[in-house]
């Protein structure tokens, strides 16, 4: 039996953006262009006629985050398809990398501020969502009002007890399946 695939809506219009885990295979997925920022590449299966991928790392140094005009370049190519269609944006865990992109592109194709951008993730997806300080530093820096600078890092307490959270709530959910 396939395990379900976690993943959110999470901004609908003017097309559907779904933001999710990696998943086992791209047959998976609700949506039939794929963005991809991990290094993770799993079958390619209809429905997905589209997959662009812009892997890089999720580590707390700045040094590795791609550049800004990086990002936007593969974002600009990634809304040639996003405005036509649904869109699945994931790297790993749907948390840190996939956020970060999808954040800027809500921003820059969808005029949604990137702190309203930011809290939409985290109610939808998971408060998780941009856990790695690096990735939102730099979406407030780039892209945020002198109103959207400050914010709070996530603590090590706060994440661990976001994730025993959320492997309870996984667990539930497979018990009942699985009854």
């Amino acid at each position: 039996m396939t395990q379900r695939l976690d993943y959110d809506l999470v901004h609908q219009a003017p097309e559907p953006l779904f933001l999710g885990e990696l998943p086992t295979t791209y047959a998976q997925v609700p949506a039939p262009v794929v963005i991809n920022v991990c290094s993770v590449y799993p079958a390619v299966a209809p429905p997905v006629r589209v997959l662009l991928s812009l892997p890089f790392l999720d580590v707390p140094d700045e040094s590795m985050l791609p550049e800004r005009a990086m990002i936007e370049r593969f974002l600009a190519g990634v809304h040639v398809h996003a405005r036509q269609g649904a869109t699945y944006w994931h790297c790993h865990a749907g948390i840190n990398r996939a956020s970060f992109v999808s954040a800027a592109y809500l921003h820059l194709y969808r005029g949604v501020r990137v702190s309203e951008a930011i809290r939409t993730l985290r109610e939808r997806r998971s408060p998780l969502v941009l856990c790695n300080p690096v990735f939102e530093r730099a979406l407030r820096e780039w892209y945020g009002g002198p109103d959207e600078q400050e914010f709070e890092p996530f603590s090590m307490d706060r994440y661990l007890e976001e994730v025993r959270r959320h492997l309870a709530l996984a667990d539930i959910q497979e018990r009942a399946i699985r009854e």
